[in-house]
């Protein structure tokens, strides 16, 4: 497999990869956000896959379900799942990450399970109750709730998940993460070895393919980048925050503008991989330690000051000229958190532009003007 192939495999929702995964009679869960124990999934001999927007041209079907005051990603994977291109999955786990997201247990078991064709009425359907602050009972609530998601795969898949198993799907998955820990470093150096629409695409395919093989490939394609020329010919260092983003034309028109996106803060980008799962110690403790206490999304509401620092690290340490936040409409965590960003790192002297968006890109004149303008204003 070459790296065009593989940023091909995320241009559609199937790939190849779950094609010949699923000719082997294996398991794929689908999963919202990346509070998802992934270790405890792997172990299990199944396959995660984060849920996106991809291939979705409207939300005409969701929109008889959710109103336009919804978040317009969630209601575009609902209407891909509506449309059944989703019935690839064997499963679906949701959770409280925020409230578009979290309705989506009790949409999909009463209008999707039973309903679309490929999802019958046996089609489990799991809800994680993640803590919205830090504490030590936190920790405990979630330790049980992941102990209970362990044992409910073993329920229905009939498979037993041991540490052993555990402590190698740890490893695997920490193997990934360095690799694109790697990736990322690239990033930072002053002749960038790799732009950040590729970016966005290698992180959309480590959620959508097999881990084992995605590793070896992004492994492959580290030792390319390596022996690669950096990109020079770009007029500001940009770091990305805010909503989802698995859709890598919005980052294209902020690098056709001479904006070069070396770092971010975002699901699809380093809050996916930048924490690492103790390898020692009970397994168990540990996936919730990782998941608990990793690079933390705006749902978590204590955390703020944790990702403030992490942001002024990450502008230290890819030398960022500027930052951009998106706003999905709606989507009042990532409003809020913009905000404060605003507020803060006009403290420092980092400019920063906020953006209030669809997830559709309906208006791509109006964000390259408004890029540019701000890529001028950092000149």
């Amino acid at each position: 497999m070459t790296i065009e192939n593989l940023f091909k495999s995320t241009e559609t929702l199937s790939n190849p990869y779950i094609e010949e995964w699923k000719k082997q009679n294996k398991k794929i869960l689908g999963y919202y956000c990346t509070y998802v124990p992934e270790e405890i999934i792997h172990a299990g001999g199944l396959m995660g896959y984060r849920m996106r927007g991809t291939e979705a041209e409207g939300t005409s079907r969701a929109d008889t379900i959710l109103s336009k005051f919804n978040c317009s990603f969630v209601r575009a994977t609902l209407d891909l799942a509506m449309e059944g291109k989703y019935n690839f999955l064997d499963g679906l786990i949701c959770m409280n990450s925020c409230d578009h997201a979290r309705r989506m247990f009790d949409i999909w078991k009463h209008k999707i399970i039973g309903q679309i064709d490929g999802i019958d009425n046996n089609f489990p359907l799991y809800f994680l109750s993640v803590p919205h602050i830090l504490t030590d009972r936190g920790f405990s609530w979630l330790k049980e709730e992941f102990e209970f998601f362990k044992s409910d795969l073993e329920k229905y898949f009939k498979i037993k998940i041991t540490n052993e198993d555990l402590n190698n799907s740890i490893k695997v998955l920490n193997e990934g993460r360095r690799i694109l820990k790697e990736i990322q470093q690239l990033r930072a150096l002053e002749k960038p070895k790799l732009n950040g629409e590729d970016f966005v695409k290698i992180n959309i395919a480590y959620s959508s393919i097999p881990k084992e093989i995605v590793n070896q490939e992004l492994k492959s394609y580290l030792a390319q980048l390596k022996n690669k020329d950096g990109i020079s010919d770009y007029r500001a260092r940009i770091l990305l925050t805010g909503s989802i983003i698995d859709d890598p034309e919005f980052i294209k028109i902020i690098e056709d503008v001479g904006g070069l996106v070396v770092s971010d803060l975002l699901c699809f980008g380093l809050r996916n991989f930048w924490d690492l799962t103790e390898e020692t110690g009970n397994p168990l403790d540990a996936i919730t330690k990782k998941y608990y206490y990793k690079l933390s999304c705006p749902r978590m509401m204590d955390d703020h000051d944790r990702r403030y620092k992490f942001l002024q690290e990450q502008i230290k340490v890819s030398k960022i000229d500027g930052v951009i936040g998106t706003r999905i409409e709606f989507c009042d965590l990532n409003g809020c958190e913009c905000m404060m960003y605003e507020h803060e790192l006009e403290k420092i002297n980092v400019p920063m532009l906020s953006l209030d968006r669809d997830y559709f890109l309906g208006d791509k004149g109006r964000f390259k003007t408004r890029c540019e303008a701000f890529i001028e204003q950092i000149e």
